[in-house]
């Protein structure tokens, strides 16, 4: 029996858990909200029809409990897998090609989970899409999720709340792109070069690799220096027009397997800025005026980078 002081202690537990999920929600916007109830109602709506054939196949399957000793796994599944492929020895009547239910319902269970684990890469991909943050979605363990169990989006949102750390989610974005970019733009261990501010540019050495196979031509880009040119125009855009949604596909006619050399690529943003691409992998981006080129050499914090001999 429990005491007047065990009840008030579960009462007040309770009350905290819930108040910390109130207030996370709070933190959210209506159209957040709006988002995540919406893809947890199309969520249990498919969770009740995967549910229904299950109840359906089990019902048949215990049937042969006591033939088959069935035994059921935490997350629903058959445990006894030999059930699935039927007799080993030699038949003796035609129950092998009677229609057993085992396969179903471990089909079944990995389509309850694969629903449970898309839902839970939906909901943060929903915030690091719209907020410009890196949060990981949750590691879900399949054997342990039972089938009838129902998630709750505001679980995934306390994910997202805690890898804020107290911060905005405008803060954590600007903090994870300048933090990609300074990556990006930092020369390599033994490179006596760094960015500079050239007059109306900025000028980044020794960034870029292209390939040097037979048959590929010499003007494709390397993938891995794909993402280092998507970070480097994500942080000029950041510094030039303060938004946090640049990257390659801002720059006008690119494709990475046929760079063109002897042009500038216009960045499709509300400051008319321009890239231009080298051979030797540097990348020079130029302003409207010199004025813009500093400010944004300033706010990018370029000039912070210092090279393997001057530390």
């Amino acid at each position: 029996m429990k005491t007047n002081d065990q009840a008030g202690g579960a009462t007040d537990l309770l009350t905290a858990i819930y108040g910390i999920q109130i207030r996370n929600e709070e933190k959210i916007s209506d159209h957040d909200r709006e988002f995540c109830q919406r893809k947890q109602d199309q969520l249990y709506t498919s969770l009740d029809q995967i549910n229904h054939w299950y109840a359906i196949f089990k019902a048949e399957a215990d049937k042969y409990a006591d033939t088959r000793k069935i035994v059921y796994n935490e997350n629903g599944s058959i445990k006894n897998t030999y059930l699935q492929y039927g007799y080993h020895s030699k038949r003796e009547d035609y129950t092998p090609f009677e229609f057993w239910p085992f396969k179903e319902i471990d089909k079944l269970v990995d389509l309850n989970f694969k629903a449970i684990d898309a839902f839970a890469d939906d909901i943060v991909g929903y915030f690091n899409g719209t907020y410009k943050v890196n949060v990981r979605p949750p590691s879900i363990d399949k054997e342990k999720i039972p089938m009838g169990f129902r998630p709750s989006y505001m679980s995934h949102v306390d994910l997202v709340i805690e890898h804020l750390g107290g911060k905005g989610f405008r803060e954590v974005a600007e903090e994870e792109l300048m933090a990609r970019f300074i990556k990006a733009a930092s020369p390599g261990r033994w490179s006596k070069v760094k960015p500079e501010l050239k007059g109306d540019k900025i000028v980044f050495p020794n960034l870029l690799y292209y390939e040097d196979y037979s048959w590929q031509k010499e003007n494709h880009l390397q993938y891995s220096s794909l993402e280092t040119l998507s970070n480097i125009c994500a942080g000029v855009i950041f510094g030039s027009t303060g938004s946090l949604s640049g990257g390659v596909n801002h720059l006008c006619g690119f494709e990475y397997g046929d760079v063109d050399f002897s042009n500038w690529y216009d960045l499709a943003t509300a400051n008319p800025d321009s890239v231009k691409l080298y051979k030797n992998g540097r990348i020079d981006v130029k302003f409207t005026d010199k004025d813009k080129a500093e400010a944004c050499f300033r706010k990018l914090r370029l000039d912070s980078i210092v090279t393997e001999t001057e530390n």
